[in-house]
């Protein structure tokens, strides 16, 4: 009895802290599906490596963006950054698509054989040129433009893990975008969130590195993708 009447307190005190913040569920995850995507046959997907950045002012505009031109603060976006998300997305996409998707050694090939004017070059002039390249009918491009690490250990941090970054589903043909998603979290505490306590406790309830939090945000967002 004493042990429930501890707990039972603790929640209550939880709950208060949640209801005084105003606490809400996290929007971490945005999608978008066009209308020709379900009449889309893509019989080969290619996953090309990740950029860095965004369009600085207008983020639909991303994939028309001139390389030169992609924004991201270096101080938020750690070195390798796009190296990392490109990896967990080729696994992820490997993992719901299979064979459907080409090798990425294929993909890197391909794309280091290409020229790039970074004046000119766009996200999505280069997914076209190399899935057309590589005969693919659709083409997976990210951007990553927020990756910062956590300052501490998994008991404790005092500054969580970011992370941030969009994918489009590019068809080759047209160049239509035929899905688009985004994610994009800073990881918070159990008292700062209660609501999100199904989400904190399936994690690890634990403070995450930015690789683990960029693997749930990839492989829960490209769940999202209904193909």
């Amino acid at each position: 009895m004493r042990f429930r009447r501890i707990w039972m307190g603790c929640v209550g005190v939880l709950l208060g802290l949640a209801l005084g913040g105003g606490c809400s569920t996290p929007e971490r995850f945005t999608s978008y599906s066009h209308p020709a995507l379900s009449a889309a046959r893509l019989e080969k997907i290619g996953v090309l490596p990740f950029f860095k950045g965004r369009h600085p002012t207008q983020i639909g505009q991303t994939l028309q963006c001139a390389l030169c031109k992609l924004w991201f603060d270096p101080g938020n976006v750690v070195p390798g950054s796009e190296e990392t998300l490109t990896r967990l997305a080729y696994e992820a996409m490997l993992d719901r698509f299979g064979q459907r998707v080409v090798s990425m050694d294929h993909v890197m090939a391909t794309y280091s054989g290409i020229p790039r004017d970074e004046e000119q070059d766009t996200p999505m002039s280069l997914a076209r040129r190399v899935g057309q390249s590589m005969g693919v009918s659709a083409v997976l491009v990210g951007t990553v433009w927020r990756y910062r690490e956590r300052s501490g250990g998994p008991a404790a941090t005092w500054n969580p893990a970011s992370v941030a970054f969009d994918i489009y589903l590019v068809e080759v043909r047209t160049g239509e975008t035929l899905w688009m998603g985004g994610f994009e979290e800073t990881q918070r505490s159990l008292s700062e969130n209660i609501w999100d306590w199904g989400t904190f406790f399936d994690r690890g309830a634990r403070w995450l590195t930015a690789h683990e939090l960029a693997r749930y945000g990839m492989r829960e967002l490209l769940k999202q993708m209904p193909l």
